[in-house]
């Protein structure tokens, strides 16, 4: 595979995974590693997930594995479960972001795994510039990362389209740092205990961010006092529809006053990959505003996943 010669003459690569596109360098190469912080425009402070492929290269990067460990990787990967361990003095301190911690995942997707089994593991954050939505095409990561990287494997739009779980493991006091493709109700039945989910609103970096605007509706009322005061104002907008179940009279009653606006559904279960292309989308476009249906409040599930992204990109916009 060239894409394994590049990643050995310490170049970048990017690479699907069953979640995102992932920016991939040598992990014990730091002025590889490097790379990835200047290519993304990423703090250096910000730490970057290892990516495996077998157990054995587990065991060269973590300097204890619990029990605990054990089983997650047992039972859910390879999968979008990432787990923050103690490391190993092997693994550079630029990507630990100089912690004492390091994240490992094993992705489920086997060109991601076949790279890594030929390259070694390999040091991956999204493959896009820090602060966009993730990448979920080949495209997306063009449109980012052009001229910056040395090649892109495209295969195609990534099943899950929503990044990794990560849970801190590396001491007793388990916490779920962020929230993704295996869900906090899936973590708390095969560890048989609740488990402590950071606040998204406490994070240090900012994500998702596009030039459109954000704006969440509280009430169905709400939404159309708005959209009858900025009729007259041709506003470039796009009404989205967030569900879970779509018989909803009020969506339907809602589009059919407004026809001159386009709509867009995404269903919170299965529409997954479908988000991050929605924003994207709307900012190539130059959609001005984003208007969102009410939210459900209280979702368990991949659905409260998608809320939280939801609320990531309204809290980042302009």
């Amino acid at each position: 595979m060239q894409a394994a010669s590049l990643i050995k003459a310490q170049e970048l690569v990017a690479f699907p995974t069953e979640t995102v596109y992932g920016l991939g360098a040598a992990a014990f190469q730091s002025q590889a590693v490097e790379k990835i912080f200047l290519a993304k425009g990423r703090a250096e402070t910000n730490p970057l997930l290892l990516h495996l492929s077998c157990m054995e290269q587990v065991e060269s990067v973590a300097k204890e594995i619990p029990p605990a460990a054990i089983m997650l990787m047992e039972r859910f990967w390879p999968g979008p479960l990432s787990i923050i361990l103690p490391a190993r003095e092997t693994v550079p301190a630029i990507v630990r972001g100089g912690k004492t911690t390091v994240g490992l995942r094993m992705p489920a997707h086997p060109v991601a795994l076949a790279l890594i089994d030929q390259a070694g593991p390999l040091a991956a954050p999204s493959a896009n510039l820090s602060g966009r939505p993730s990448p979920v095409t080949a495209e997306h990561v063009k449109a980012d990362l052009d001229g910056k990287i040395a090649a892109i494997l495209d295969a195609g739009p990534t099943g899950l389209g929503l990044e990794s779980t990560i849970i801190d493991l590396s001491n007793p006091g388990y916490r779920i740092l962020r929230q993704g493709g295996i869900t906090v109700e899936e973590l708390e039945k095969a560890m048989g205990m609740s488990i402590t989910v950071n606040n998204p609103e406490q994070e240090h970096f900012p994500h998702y961010q596009i030039e459109s605007k954000l704006l969440l509706c509280q009430s169905w009322e709400e939404m159309d006092d708005y959209l009858s005061n900025i009729e007259q104002l041709e506003k470039k907008l796009v009404l989205v529809h967030t569900y879970i179940d779509k018989n909803d009279t009020r969506w339907e009653k809602l589009i059919d006053k407004y026809p001159q606006y386009q709509s867009y559904d995404l269903d919170l279960n299965t529409a997954t990959n479908r988000l991050y292309s929605l924003l994207r989308e709307a900012e190539e476009r130059e959609i001005e505003l984003l208007l969102f249906t009410p939210l459900h409040k209280k979702l368990g599930g991949i659905a409260r996943v998608m809320l939280d992204r939801i609320y990531q990109a309204a809290r980042n916009s302009p």
